[in-house]
């Protein structure tokens, strides 16, 4: 039996590819995203990351309170297969959110632009019982993606 695609490709590529690119991924006061929307905004999201140094495996803290903004940061870091954790000195934090990494402080807009050349493409198969945990961390944003439905 052939190992499930990971569960970033199925979350928003899938969606995609199957045709849903024009359907209402998320909608939040900030103004509504269609799934290609989405998916190229966390991309990008995870490609600025990523020339951060945050990879698989690595530990990140997410503290933000405007939804549009935890909603593409946890699809981001679950694209980069990245560890969620309280503890971690990589942070995603505040309102505007910003990026703290090693003392070093980042605008989130300004990771996103930079991510914008290089969006991050989603790893084929999960790690391990990734794909699970992060269903288990993040279920209220991965559920209703993986199901085809719209994140409010």
């Amino acid at each position: 039996m052939a190992r499930p695609h990971s569960v970033a490709f199925r979350a928003l590529d899938l969606n995609v590819i199957r045709g849903r690119a024009d359907d209402s991924a998320l909608v939040t006061p900030t103004g509504t995203l269609s799934y290609a929307q989405l998916l190229h905004e966390s991309a990008s999201l995870a490609g600025g990351l990523r020339e951060l140094g945050l990879r698989a495996g690595v530990p990140v803290h997410l503290d933000v309170p405007d939804r549009h903004v935890w909603v593409v940061s946890v699809l981001a870091i679950v694209r980069l297969g990245a560890e969620p954790d309280e503890q971690a000195s990589f942070t995603i934090t505040g309102d505007p959110a910003v990026i703290n990494v090693g003392g070093e402080e980042y605008e989130l807009d300004l990771v996103l632009r930079a991510g914008r050349v290089d969006p991050a493409a989603a790893e084929v198969h999960d790690s391990g019982d990734y794909g699970e945990r992060m269903e288990r961390r993040f279920g209220d944003v991965l559920a209703t993606l993986l199901h085809g439905g719209t994140l409010t």
